[in-house]
């Protein structure tokens, strides 16, 4: 037992029960914080509350055990994580505490340097388990904990360097993710992180006074969100139980599915979380596999989205409005939440074959607080109802930035961005902007509807279009032919960068094996793929 964590080098599991039984009890009493903190990725408002029962369900697991190995401890605390995971936060910290637990072993005691193998494990287990990890969240704070780790150290002074760490790493996630700091917040997974190694440290002190969390730097608030805000669709979470069940098999068909994919488990248990406009293909697949289907959650993100925007806009608003914001047209999930993490004040749900009205666009600009309006049409089918709004109205200035695709808006709303930064006038900005989506060129890949002769090119009803600029360049039975015939045409010699924004059905998986094609014939230029859940075109490639 440790009694004195200055000088004691090791502790056993009864003692670690007490510790995990503390973290669980200072997570549940900052609850109503976590939530309050959570913003991103999308604003669900429960992170706190999934951190809890996650937790909750592992205390379970050991609340009776009288058990003198931390290994089994540790097993079984984290098998309990496992099975109550909720949401990303809580999943990712299930994947911590297993493999945390995998680091330990069967070890009947923790010692200083099974303490920092047990904790790299952690980290590398959490990041092995998503597919895209996200840097500026719980993922971030529990990797830069760890970097302060040292060999030299007691057992107690690596937990208090972890923790001091954790919070050093939370308060810099808003510079690592322009959500948060739009939002004002730091993240909330890595709050609740922090939450549980303080109240492991306040056991580990034998200090029964209350633990101060670390203050939240001062943020500027953001421009509010209008009312436009369109759909986020449903965050989707179930578990699986069976027998051979095959992990990866499940984590592909679920990148299938939607976005956001979390999948962890083993052969007889399967934890699965994803977001998608559709939950029945999720749940469908998973009785289908012939799995037995438990702890079903199903939330609507775009209720959920729109009282989050009500009472931020309003916080907003009492701040005073800003002087210059952005409407832009955006289409599928991946893309809207692009553009709001950029700092797109009023998003209008459109694109290739749901082109917003001049009424609709005139909604958006009255709604909009701020004096000085940017239009990104972000389609050629829109510009001309944009443009008709801002002719229209006579209440505010609104410039029309003539983006025909939803590339050239991103590049535009990185530039926006800087330019806003510099703060200079609106004017500047508007042609900050229009140089920076000039300098993009685009490719969209879709299918063909009917046979055609177009710019000399033999068109075959299900062929692969590329669509390079606004104008039909190559077609193929495969997408990347079409893509590989597409690039030859541009000159990327002064290019740097191709994003493949992925379609609604288009896995990242898929994407990620086209580029590594690719990449064994165009050298010196960088490819990365992204989520965009448009419609229509399972590729959007933007070249800059």
């Amino acid at each position: 037992m440790l009694t004195n964590p200055m000088t004691n080098t090791s502790i056993d599991g009864r003692v670690l029960k007490a510790m995990f039984g503390a973290g669980v009890e200072h997570v549940s009493n900052n609850v109503a914080l976590i939530n309050e903190l959570n913003v991103f990725p999308v604003p669900d408002g429960d992170t706190g509350i999934n951190l809890y029962h996650t937790l909750q369900r592992a205390w379970q697991e050991i609340t009776s055990m009288d058990e003198d190995a931390t290994g089994v401890v540790a097993e079984r605390f984290a098998y309990g994580a496992l099975m109550g995971a909720r949401g990303n936060s809580g999943t990712i910290m299930s994947q911590l505490l297993t493999g945390f637990a995998d680091g330990l072993g069967q070890a009947p005691l923790l010692t200083a340097p099974l303490f920092i193998d047990a904790c790299r494990s952690a980290v590398a287990r959490a990041y092995a388990a998503v597919s895209h990890p996200v840097e500026g969240t719980i993922l971030t704070v529990a990797r830069e904990s760890l970097e302060a780790l040292s060999a030299d150290a007691s057992l107690a002074e690596n937990l208090a360097s972890l923790v001091d760490a954790a919070g050093t790493s939370l308060n810099n996630t808003p510079n690592l993710l322009p959500l948060l700091k739009e939002a004002g917040v730091v993240d909330a997974g890595g709050m609740g992180l922090l939450c549980f190694l303080q109240g492991i440290q306040q056991k580990q002190r034998q200090d029964e006074t209350q633990i101060q969390v670390p203050a939240i730097s001062h943020l500027e608030r953001p421009a509010p969100l209008s009312s436009s805000v369109e759909a986020y669709g449903y965050d989707i979470q179930f578990l699986m139980l069976g027998e051979l069940l095959d992990v990866a098999a499940v984590l592909q068909e679920m990148e299938q599915l939607g976005w956001s994919v979390i999948v962890v488990g083993n052969p007889s248990a399967v934890k699965v979380h994803l977001h998608a406009d559709n939950p029945a293909p999720a749940l469908d697949y998973a009785v289908r596999s012939g799995a037995a289907l438990t702890d079903v959650v199903i939330e609507n993100m775009q209720l959920q989205a729109r009282d989050f925007a009500m009472r931020r806009g309003q916080q907003a608003l009492d701040a005073g409005a800003p002087e210059v914001s952005v409407i832009a047209v955006a289409d599928g999930a991946g893309m809207q939440a692009i553009f709001r993490d950029l700092n797109c004040a009023s998003i209008i749900a459109g694109g290739a074959g749901k082109n917003p009205s001049t009424e609709d666009f005139l909604g958006a600009i009255e709604r909009n607080p701020a004096p000085n309006v940017i239009i990104l049409p972000n389609h050629k089918d829109v510009v001309q109802a944009a443009e008709q709004a801002a002719s229209l109205q006579t209440a505010k200035r609104a410039r029309i930035v003539p983006t025909t695709s939803m590339p050239q808006g991103i590049s535009a709303m990185v530039a926006f961005g800087d330019a806003t930064d510099k703060n200079i006038e609106y004017d500047a900005i508007v042609a900050a902007m229009e140089a920076a989506c000039a300098a993009v060129n685009t490719i969209g890949i879709t299918r063909a509807t009917r046979e055609a002769r177009i710019n000399g090119l033999d068109i075959h009803q299900r062929d692969f279009l590329a669509i390079i600029d606004g104008v039909i360049g190559a077609a193929a039975t495969d997408i990347e032919s079409a893509l590989s015939k597409a690039l030859a045409f541009i000159d990327i010699e002064d290019k740097e960068l191709a994003t493949l924004y992925c379609g609604a059905g288009f896995a990242i998986s898929t994407a990620n094996d086209l580029i590594e094609s690719l990449l064994l014939t165009i050298k010196g230029i960088e490819f990365e793929a992204v989520h965009g859940g448009q419609s229509l075109y399972p590729l959007l490639v933007s070249i800059e």
